[in-house]
């Protein structure tokens, strides 16, 4: 396995990624959580293009499912821990290549997102750290999961239910799939919550607790290829073990763990067409590691596919002889895309 890192340039406080189709062509998108910009990066050219300036303050960047060119994400999250005026906005770029970004309301501490669709609305899932502050530390207040439809008019404001309560420290958050159902996966402080998605938009969210311990950040994949989907977690919060679970027997068993320090990322996908979770830490040793089944030894392996940056997050694009990642290198202020080849 051959890893080559394709590109390289610096921004400080680099924190959300993102991979995805502009005017016909691949583009890797990239946003500081500080004062800064958002900027593109054209695979083929590697022509960079700002999408905004500024404000920064930016967490999650996620395109919109069956819309081309458009994408919501934060901004204002600034200060971190002191996030009241955070919002979200719609960003869409023209055939020239021109990015118009439209803010579309406010929701302090939005600190996790998706948009999916269902029924053929679009819905928007977003998990706040918490729901207020008066310090750095004060945790007093905990965190909640809220859905809403999205209008057809992206920039207006939409109404907010929630539908998950009391999570403290509310970090972690991925979709995937948990007992054969689309799941959204929310963790805390109080643990790890599957939110079940409904087959109607007006039902209730169905919820179940699968740890009852504090986790910081998850993933769910099926690592093992034995047709059930193991959890991969960063513990505590931004905390110093990355840890993967098995279910065995009704029970979710740690089979596998690797010290990190303040662990930041994790990912479930396929690595050359391998199930893999990938896992990373942004001091100390900055690995940023990919997780496989050993078919010799039937034990849990990994490589590193870099060990100097620090990432806050990954995107990872899955292409037809290799795979790409993109990470979001904060601790060292730098963007960074790996290429992994056989």
């Amino acid at each position: 396995m051959i890893i080559t890192k394709r590109f390289s340039r610096k921004l400080d406080k680099a924190y959300a990624t993102a991979i995805m189709e502009v005017n016909g062509e691949t583009n890797y998108l990239v946003a500081t959580e500080g004062y800064g910009p958002c900027i593109a990066f054209n695979e083929n050219t590697w022509k960079e293009s700002d999408v905004w300036p500024g404000p920064g303050g930016t967490m999650n960047i996620v395109p919109i499912p069956g819309r081309k060119n458009e994408f919501i994400a934060t901004q204002d999250f600034t200060p971190t821990f002191q996030a009241k005026e955070s919002k979200i906005v719609h960003a869409k770029c023209d055939s020239d290549s021109k990015w118009t970004i439209r803010p579309i309301m406010t929701i302090p501490y939005l600190h996790r997102f998706d948009v999916f669709v269902l029924n053929n609305k679009l819905f928007l899932i977003g998990a706040t750290l918490c729901e207020d502050k008066d310090s750095k530390e004060d945790w007093s207040k905990p965190g909640k999961v809220y859905v809403a439809e999205i209008p057809p008019e992206i920039c207006k404001p939409f109404a907010l239910k929630p539908i998950l309560e009391g999570i403290t420290k509310n970090h972690g958050f991925c979709r995937g799939k948990w007992n054969n159902r689309d799941v959204y996966l929310i963790s805390g402080s109080e643990g790890v919550f599957a939110l079940y998605l409904p087959e109607k938009d007006s039902e209730v969210w169905e919820s179940e607790q699968l740890l009852n311990h504090e986790v910081s950040d998850i993933a769910v994949f099926d690592i093992d290829n034995d047709g059930h989907m193991e959890l991969a977690t960063i513990e505590s919060f931004h905390g110093s073990r990355g840890i993967i679970y098995k279910s065995i027997d009704g029970k979710l068993i740690p089979i596998h763990e690797h010290a990190y320090e303040f662990g930041h990322v994790v990912w479930g996908g396929k690595i050359l067409n391998k199930p893999s979770f990938i896992i990373g830490g942004r001091k100390g040793n900055r690995e940023l590691n990919c997780f496989q089944m050993d078919d010799d030894s039937g034990k849990i392996k990994h490589f590193t596919i870099d060990n100097t940056g620090g990432p806050s997050n990954i995107a990872v694009l899955n292409k037809k002889t290799s795979d790409v990642i993109l990470a979001a290198n904060r601790e060292i202020g730098e963007v960074a895309i790996y290429e992994i080849t056989e």
